[in-house]
């Protein structure tokens, strides 16, 4: 009787995840490399992994939506628990963002962005002593949340050394527009927390503001290049109008969330930074992204943009030389909750399955060219002509689905967590 109530339950897991994954198309395409590379399993076993970063000295933090950090100092070494966060995970809350000191070698300092409560999230810091999470300190506390929906937790240090983050509108648009809220914005902070004296807002009093740039839907993830320029992953609404953007923020910029949405909207009234890419049929929510500084893929994928987008599964790439986003182009088919994308110990690339709990590892496997032009699909290059209705951004597909990480990120998860905890169904 118990074998068969547990291959029941399993049963029903199966069915619930079917029907999810169904009406909401995420994954529905087998993964695919360009020749040349190679796709493997780096790290397995998380639960809902969320966040990457790579230390100076190879090892990679695995950040889980949960609360768990976990430490990969070898492929052939079981992780070992960093650290494990109090973390308020309903919908889009938890663990969300990671970031390593610039100069980690020295301090060891390792950062989060944590939804600490269904009102509250915060900047907590750690000291990495021997793989082990020490002396917790609160960099910034009473950051915005509505416990649910778009809650940004991007965190990076910029080339300049200080601590960014992002957090979105938290489902109520009219916040990004507002000063007197972090809804809706970049922000950026030193990194002990306090504010810099140029940043580019001030209070009435003449006080500076942490705000970096507003105007933004749910900036979850942003990277920067090594030049500084810094590029948003800004996850677009619902209905005909949806875009994804991607978008490049200088010192006091708007976005224009919720005014305009995509590109091409010059007529409407307001200083508004045009995004570089705006799609829609390509994708439903934009998510990891990495600038490749690195030298183990071809050379004209160095100095490039590589992103990720967790409905369709997919990774783009885009050149960002002359004409900074005309290239952008579909690059590799992915799978199972694509959410964070980070630069490898070997130089490749590693990106998070939330679905399957792996951590999966993109490296150039041989010495045949790959020319960029030959992977770039012309008729699905994004720009103004895509701010058109298309058929993924009606009826039911786009309420379910329109709703950036909220869409799958719990349900699917919690029946993984389920198969995890009833074992296998058998």
């Amino acid at each position: 009787m118990q074998a068969k109530a547990k291959k029941n339950i399993c049963m029903s897991l199966v069915m619930m995840l079917l029907i999810m994954a169904s009406a909401c198309q995420v994954g529905d395409a087998a993964e695919s490399v360009p020749a040349g590379f190679e796709l493997t399993t780096f790290a397995t076993g998380f639960t809902e992994p969320v966040a990457l970063a790579t230390t100076p000295d190879g090892r990679v933090f695995v950040a889980e939506k949960g609360g768990n950090v976990w430490v990969v100092s070898d492929v052939n070494t079981a992780p070992s628990l960093f650290v494990s966060i109090e973390a308020y995970t309903a919908s889009e809350c938890g663990l969300l963002g990671m970031a390593l000191d610039p100069d980690y070698a020295a301090n060891r300092y390792v950062y989060f962005f944590v939804t600490v409560t269904s009102d509250e999230q915060r900047i907590i810091r750690y000291t990495d002593q021997d793989d082990i999470g020490a002396d917790a300190t609160i960099i910034r506390a009473g950051l915005p949340t509505s416990g649910q929906v778009h809650n940004g937790g991007g965190l990076r240090f910029g080339p300049d050394s200080k601590l960014y983050f992002s957090i979105g509108d938290t489902g109520q648009s009219e916040l990004s527009q507002q000063m007197q809220t972090f809804a809706g914005k970049i922000c950026r902070i030193n990194p002990d927390g306090s504010t810099p004296d140029d940043n580019p807002f001030t209070t009435p009093t003449g006080t500076p503001r942490a705000i970096f740039a507003l105007g933004f839907r749910n900036p979850f993830r942003f990277c920067f290049a090594p030049d500084g320029r810094l590029f948003v992953m800004d996850v677009g609404s619902n209905g005909e109008s949806r875009r994804e953007e991607i978008n490049l923020v200088q010192s006091g910029d708007n976005g224009g969330w919720p005014v305009v949405e995509g590109v091409g909207q010059a007529e409407v009234e307001g200083t508004f930074i045009q995004p570089l890419v705006a799609y829609g049929e390509q994708g439903a929510a934009i998510t990891g992204c990495v600038v490749y500084d690195q030298t183990q893929f071809p050379s004209q994928y160095r100095g490039g943009l590589f992103h990720l987008d967790f409905v369709s599964n997919k990774m783009f790439f885009m050149s960002l030389g002359d004409e900074v986003g005309a290239s952008h182009a579909e690059f590799m088919q992915a799978e199972n909750g694509v959410t964070d994308l980070t630069l490898g110990p070997d130089g490749g690339l590693l990106y998070t399955e939330m679905f399957t709990g792996n951590i999966k590892h993109l490296r150039f496997a041989t010495a045949s060219a790959i020319i960029v032009d030959d992977l770039a699909d012309t008729d699905n290059v994004s720009g103004a002509q895509d701010n058109v209705p298309n058929d993924r951004s009606s009826g039911n597909a786009n309420r379910l689905c329109g709703n950036g990480m909220a869409l799958m990120m719990i349900p699917i998860g919690v029946v993984f967590a389920s198969f995890r905890k009833h074992g296998r169904c058998v």
